[in-house]
């Protein structure tokens, strides 16, 4: 027979309790710190990407360095050589043909071989490249920041401020589905949006109703179009219905998206739910007046969400300014369905 004291059993139990406290903190640290690591894969870490899209069964992301190459299986990255460019914003896919704008102009490319469509050379009131559209009847235009460019019979034609627009920096083209094409301007706190249809302009500006005169992107869905509008932290979104007679302005989503404002920089649709990307506070998916936040804090690269593309597998892509983050949809949606 032995004896244990009053002290040693006390002493053994207040151990017990620190061992148990210390256990489950351990726990829960892992369990904050999986999410982020698990949603996300983070590709091209601190490279600025501008854009992303799905071409010939790869991810092209443009950006500050050039287009890369990713295989959507293994993830690898490659760095494509197109000449001197750089700064390449927008990228537009037209069958089987890629077009890529950058700084330095157009490039156009195939899978294997590229050319040049507009460059230096090209006598064109500015060649540097932010946003591209390929419109129905298959005109390539270019907006840039002396205007709009439009590919005619192999010649370059140009719209300017002379010709109507509001302002000669323009970052996004969009057709309104009934012969009307909108032009986004950036960089002037007085213009917003330019509207041409029939040879007959109209405009639209803060005045008018737009959230902020910063244009940053659109999105066409049925009858309805959402241009994202923004600076530093004020924006919105504009929400125009489309008809046979133009473009309405009947609504504008104004939400402060998280600590930074409720400037929108990018967005896509799937389904019920809109994908918002913003200047500094991550992705948002919004469902109806319900949105959740996604950040860095879940493992996103950067906060700043500059292009979304859902690729045919079931993922999404997001380009960054520090890199790509790629994950399945459905990873979001859970999220989404716990924090709503």
């Amino acid at each position: 027979m032995y004896s244990v004291s009053k002290q040693a059993i006390k002493n053994s139990t207040i151990f017990s309790l620190l061992l148990t406290v210390v256990i489950f903190s351990f726990m829960v640290s892992c369990s904050e710190d999986k999410p982020g690591e698990a949603i996300f894969r983070n590709l091209l870490e601190g490279k600025e990407v501008s854009d992303i899209v799905l071409y010939q069964g790869y991810i092209y992301a443009s950006g500050m360095e050039g287009v890369y190459r990713i295989n959507p299986d293994t993830l690898e990255v490659e760095t494509l050589d197109f000449g001197n460019i750089f700064l390449a914003k927008d990228m537009v896919v037209d069958g089987e043909i890629l077009y890529i704008g950058h700084d330095g102009g157009i490039v156009m490319f195939d899978g294997e071989k590229y050319s040049s469509i507009l460059d230096e050379a090209s006598n064109v009131p500015d060649f540097r490249v932010n946003g591209l559209m390929i419109d129905e009847s298959e005109t390539i235009w270019a907006g840039t920041y002396g205007g709009v460019l439009k590919l005619v019979d192999g010649v370059w034609q140009s719209i300017t401020v002379k010709d109507g627009l509001l302002f000669d920096t323009v970052f996004l083209i969009m057709e309104d589905g009934y012969g009307g094409i909108i032009f986004g301007h950036y960089g002037s706190s007085k213009e917003g949006i330019s509207y041409l249809k029939n040879g007959q302009w109209s405009y639209f500006t803060v005045e008018t109703g737009l959230p902020h005169n910063y244009i940053t992107d659109g999105l066409r869905i049925g009858d309805f179009i959402y241009v994202t509008t923004g600076f530093y932290e004020v924006g919105g979104i504009a929400v125009f219905e489309t008809s046979p007679v133009g473009i309405k302005l009947v609504d504008t989503i104004v939400e402060q998206w998280g600590e930074y404002g409720s400037k929108a920089r990018s967005i896509n649709n799937d389904n019920e739910y809109f994908w918002i990307g913003t200047e500094y506070n991550g992705l948002c998916i919004m469902k109806g007046d319900i949105f959740v936040r996604i950040d860095t804090d879940d493992g996103l690269v950067n906060n700043e969400v500059k292009s979304i593309l859902f690729d045919n597998n079931g993922r999404v892509w997001l380009a960054t300014r520090k890199g790509v983050s790629v994950t399945s949809k459905q990873e979001l949606y859970d999220l989404f369905n716990s924090r709503k």
